[in-house]
């Protein structure tokens, strides 16, 4: 148990370290802290936030505006708040890192908002997605996506293609929560019905009742958004099972990448999803990217959105370090360098929008297909370039 009378304490050496903060001194190495499940459920989501990180640093060197990087990872062990702060306090005040990174999710990220903003500390949020975020801290930098976007898409894509009967089957939780709205509200706006919907449980196993109630709702279009792993595979095989995938469209985020399809039956194929990432494509940045991959974590390894999002956020560090070489470095001047920043990404284009600090990046709608060597993948069907963020309102 920590007593007040230590807490104060713990504060006031905090707060002497962050008075100082402001401008981090000029030094020979700059430290960023990588906070992220390195081990326990959602470890693959750390292991890939490593290969971002990696990756950026094989590829572009260790040094940048005359000064060395180093990266310093920090395990959340899985989704923590409480740690997650306690990490990002020991590792601005002990390690003396310039910069934070990585966070899988939301209350991750609301948690370290004290830190970040005491220490005027850049954070890159690699995948927390939730809208609300960004008004948290002017410090935060998101790297990934507002949940809301491809919700949105989805539901005009869906009108657009002449679906008039909508159904959403979310995990009952707050990002799923959120989705479910985007989607409803969206596809409602633009004339559309909705002819039910489901909060799915995270600790469920048969998904064959839910599977029936939405066969018995009849839609034409189902989105869905449901974690990766068991989940999203025993969901799939559920609707597969129920004839589903043969008459209603379904649409999804992050269920199935293409490092997941394996998991999958073929059942899989025809599957839809909208997310701002291929890991197929073909520009250069991603073909440097998916070949270091290939060769150091293993041929199987495809990008997918956590290791994009920490190779953008150290793309960024970088920026940062070398627009303030031979200067101590502050990370106050460092985000007043970031509004209307463009770059190239694994992803795409990508901008920072200056209002928001959210990313102008491109969507795609992309289809689970298998190719003649038995290979699922998925293929890109629609583009829509440049999105920029739109406002979302919480209930």
């Amino acid at each position: 148990m920590t007593f007040p009378f230590a807490r104060l304490l713990f504060g006031m050496a905090a707060a002497a370290v962050f008075a100082a903060s402001p401008a981090v001194q000029a030094q020979e190495t700059i430290k960023i802290g990588f906070v992220g499940p390195y081990t326990g459920p959602f470890a693959v989501a750390g292991e890939s936030f490593r290969h971002g990180v990696e990756a950026y640093m094989a590829l572009n060197g260790s040094t940048v505006g005359g000064r060395k990087v180093e990266v310093v990872y920090r395990d959340s062990a899985g989704a923590d708040p409480t740690l997650a702060k306690r990490l990002a306090e020991e590792l601005v005040v002990k390690d003396k890192v310039a910069m934070l990174g990585g966070f899988y999710l939301s209350p991750e990220v609301a948690a370290t908002a004290p830190v970040v903003n005491a220490a005027r500390v850049p954070l890159f949020i690699v995948n927390a997605a939730t809208p609300a975020l960004m008004k948290m801290s002017p410090y935060f930098v998101r790297m990934g996506q507002a949940i809301n976007q491809p919700a949105e898409l989805a539901a005009s894509y869906a009108r657009q293609e002449g679906k008039s009967r909508g159904y959403v089957a979310v995990g009952d939780y707050g990002p799923g929560h959120i989705v479910e709205k985007a989607f409803t509200d969206k596809f409602g706006a633009e004339g559309g019905k909705m002819a039910g919907n489901v909060r799915v449980p995270l600790n469920t196993a048969d998904f064959a009742p839910i599977a029936e109630h939405i066969a018995n709702a009849n839609p034409d279009i189902l989105q869905i958004f449901l974690p990766p792993g068991a989940a999203s595979v025993g969901f799939s095989k559920a609707v597969a099972a129920r004839g589903l995938t043969k008459k209603v469209t379904i649409i999804g985020q992050g269920e199935a990448e293409d490092s997941d399809l394996h998991l999958f039956d073929d059942s899989i194929v025809g599957f839809k999803s909208i997310i701002y990432i291929d890991a197929n494509a073909k520009n250069a940045e991603n073909v440097a990217f998916s070949n270091w991959l290939a060769k150091n974590a293993g041929p199987n390894v495809k990008p997918n959105s956590f290791s994009i999002g920490a190779y953008d956020a150290m793309h960024l560090a970088y920026k940062m370090i070398a627009d303030q070489a031979g200067k101590p470095f502050s990370g106050e001047v460092a985000m007043k360098s970031l509004p209307g920043y463009s770059w190239k990404s694994p992803r795409g284009p990508v901008t920072i929008d200056p209002a928001s600090r959210e990313l102008i990046q491109n969507f795609y709608l992309r289809e689970v297909v298998k190719g003649p060597d038995g290979v699922k993948r998925n293929a890109v069907i629609k583009t829509w370039e440049q999105v920029k963020p739109t406002a979302f309102q919480a209930q």
